[in-house]
């Protein structure tokens, strides 16, 4: 198992509780890439219709077992999030919303439309709220720690793997600390994979964030998020006139607010006008905003892909290598239920039928074969 993100922490434990042997190798550790510097959200709401909706979906009602089971009990917390407009493009977006999550018929629904007076608190600048229900919140490096707490995982960092070389009857890995000979390996590591498939049609794309101190007042029950940002999973976010906030409040007391879309892989970039145009937005739309001061700003990168769905699946000519990587924001979501699938292809079975055509959207194979050309080099 090669990542120690939330994916690769969630493929790990499903393959432990299968009795499988496991090996998690990651160059740094534990959640050190975007399981660490994410929003958190476990959210069908934000996610493009069709196959993400739909695996999101999925995923949810399977991160709700997982805690109930105790695996996620103190990484995953139920609550409700609201969507909202102060422009014309944004009640579009909020409207396509609505039919969305009524056309998927699950456990999330939009509960509430309506006026600023759904959520006490809100600016006056807001012309409509979306109250949705049955979502919720879960922290990456919590869910990561969680899900990696099994006696079957073996833990091997800080190493890192310079070349995959599989054969017919498994890979060899060449690692910094020597060579490792395995039956399968699961490549779950985020904007790392690029070093190893250089020809893979994936950029990293960074988004600057900040939290606040804690306060009183102003209690927030649950993200407050701009329809805009549903905008922004299918057009530039640099025409939106305004950026798309959203507005996360933590168990801590405090608020984590965020994000940008930037075409960059420098986590250490935080750009003052961006992080002020988001402030401001923030602080209009949650005036309780304004009693709190910025403690921390900080940039997470994802690993984004050219068409917006992730790699999931066997590698064209070498089934047991298998991709796990590429989910730009989606990561936390998709977790449970990725984690669960891709432990069942390594070990061989079938995948939830229900889900067979959308996973099967997510194959590596849907790229040209030049794209894999040079994945052995080294």
């Amino acid at each position: 198992m090669l990542g120690a993100g939330v994916i690769g922490a969630a493929t790990a434990h499903h393959l432990a509780r299968s009795g499988a042997r496991v090996t998690v190798i990651d160059a740094t550790g534990p959640s050190a890439g975007a399981s660490g510097a994410s929003d958190g959200a476990v959210s069908v709401a934000s996610k493009k219709p069709g196959t993400l909706a739909r695996l999101a979906t999925a995923s949810l009602l399977y991160t709700r077992q997982l805690a109930a089971e105790g695996v996620l009990a103190r990484a995953f917390v139920p609550r409700p999030a609201w969507y909202f407009a102060t422009l014309d493009a944004e009640e579009h977006a909020l409207d396509a919303l609505v039919a969305k999550l009524r056309a998927i018929d699950g456990p999330v629904q939009a509960c509430a439309d309506g006026g600023a007076a759904l959520l006490p608190g809100t600016g006056a600048g807001v012309r409509r709220l979306v109250k949705i229900s049955g979502e919720g919140h879960m922290t990456g490096y919590a869910a990561t720690a969680a899900l990696l707490d099994h006696p079957g995982i073996m833990r091997r960092w800080p190493d890192q793997v310079r070349a995959i070389n599989p054969d017919a009857s498994g890979v060899t890995l060449t690692l910094a600390s020597g060579r490792l000979r395995v039956r399968t390996v699961v490549v779950a590591t985020g904007l790392g994979t690029l070093s190893l498939f250089p020809g893979l049609p994936m950029r990293p794309r960074a988004g600057q964030l900040f939290v606040t101190d804690r306060g009183q007042g102003g209690h927030l029950p649950g993200a407050l998020t701009a329809a805009s940002y549903l905008i922004a999973k299918t057009e530039d976010p640099a025409r939106l006139p305004e950026p798309p906030v959203v507005i996360d409040p933590l168990t801590t007391g405090q608020y984590l607010i965020g994000s940008s879309r930037e075409d960059h892989g420098d986590s250490s970039r935080v750009d003052f006008a961006t992080m002020i145009a988001l402030i401001r937005r923030a602080a209009t739309v949650w005036p309780a905003l304004g009693e709190r001061r910025v403690i921390r700003a900080f940039a997470g990168v994802r690993a984004a892909t050219a068409d917006g769905l992730p790699i999931v699946g066997h590698m064209p000519d070498a089934p047991n290598v298998i991709m796990a990587t590429g989910f730009e924001g989606d990561g936390i979501c998709l977790s449970a239920l990725i984690g669960r699938e891709v432990a069942k292809m390594a070990l061989g079975d079938a995948p939830d039928g229900a889900l067979a055509d959308d996973l099967s959207a997510l194959s590596p194979a849907r790229f040209a074969p030049e794209t894999w050309r040079d994945a052995w080099a080294g």
